[in-house]
């Protein structure tokens, strides 16, 4: 979000020379989010051809990569039974986490995956992808061009699923993670619609939640070609930043716009306890469909963040010059400086 800021001894004084505006090479779920959340921090991180700096890795978002790495790591190497190329514990973390933060992140990392194992969650995860027809497919990054009719050449889409496989019984799956709340000494409580939630401490140690090991009390399970969904929460109903988002890799990876897959979403929720140093996890497992209307619905989305950009309409030609020399103010890498730029520009989301 930006933040103007005027002041007697602060004016920021634009040149405006002129707008310019990149085309991206393609849309991710977090650009297309972001579109809708603020179109001017949109156009500063994908379009203006001078760009302020990007926003550096928070510490809870490296806790969900580190996480990632491991998960990842440990899958590949138990599932196909030796190190692949590209999957090794190392390589993913120091791909995936930036170097500010690795010394933090990387006990972080391991502590949350040692939760996911007690759990149980684990386990059950394993033994859904052993129902896999093939080898399920661990992807870092997959592109490609979605159709629509009002788009020639089709939409090019780019993104990062985690796991996707089809079960011998012809279910297609598609596999997330998600960490919420590492950081805050607060409650995170599991978003409604899991069919599982699973709490990863030793009940000597503290008690055990009343829904620990229960699916969500208005979830309704049914096996589908030998996974267990509910059937009564879309994704949509749980979280549409996560249907946004895992109806985009499924497209990506094959689905039909509008046709049924299921989607399994693992949601590790951090709740800090007094007395104890890390925070107890909660482990919700979600499997659920993403109705065709919705996906609809956001393929239509998607179409005018894109058509946007190429008519020039994401913000007006005044704010476009403006933004176009919004890098010279955050030119100062003083103490001074940097309290300034995180004042007026903060991250969307």
């Amino acid at each position: 979000m930006l933040i103007s800021m005027t002041s007697g001894t602060l004016i920021l004084q634009f040149l405006n020379i002129g707008a310019k505006m990149r085309t991206p090479a393609y849309l991710s779920p977090s650009s297309i989010a972001q579109f809708y959340k603020d179109p001017r921090e949109f156009y500063l991180k994908y379009l203006a051809d001078n760009r302020p700096p990007r926003f550096p890795q928070t510490q809870p978002m490296s806790a969900g990569s580190a996480f990632d790495a491991e998960v990842k790591a440990y899958l590949s190497k138990n599932l196909f039974g030796e190190v692949r190329p590209g999957f090794d514990l190392d390589e993913i973390f120091e791909s995936q986490v930036e170097e500010q933060n690795r010394e933090w992140a990387k006990p972080v990392g391991e502590y949350l995956f040692q939760c996911y194992k007690m759990s149980g969650a684990l386990a059950d995860l394993m033994v859904e992808l052993d129902k896999a027809l093939e080898e399920p497919r661990f992807e870092f990054t997959v592109e490609g061009r979605i159709p629509h009719e009002s788009v020639v050449e089709g939409i090019p889409l780019l993104g990062k699923p985690d796991v996707y496989y089809v079960t011998r019984e012809g279910a297609h799956v598609i596999h997330d993670w998600k960490v919420n709340g590492y950081c805050s000494m607060g409650n995170t409580s599991p978003k409604k619609g899991y069919i599982n939630c699973r709490d990863s401490w030793d009940s000597a140690l503290y008690k055990h939640s009343r829904s620990n090991r229960m699916p969500h009390k208005d979830a309704i399970l049914m096996n589908v070609q030998g996974i267990n969904v509910n059937v009564n929460h879309t994704l949509e109903d749980v979280d549409k930043t996560w249907a946004a988002q895992t109806a985009i890799y499924a497209w990506l990876l094959g689905e039909e716009v509008g046709s049924k897959f299921i989607t399994g979403i693992e949601q590790l929720a951090c709740n800090g306890v007094k007395g104890f140093p890390e925070p107890f996890v909660r482990v919700a497992s979600f499997r659920s469909y993403i109705s065709s209307e919705f996906q609809f619905e956001l393929l239509g989305k998607i179409v005018h963040v894109w058509q946007a950009i190429a008519n020039n309409t994401v913000v007006t030609e005044e704010e476009a010059k403006s933004l176009d020399d919004l890098h010279l103010a955050y030119q100062d890498k003083s103490p001074k400086g940097k309290w300034f730029e995180s004042i007026t520009r903060k991250e969307g989301f």
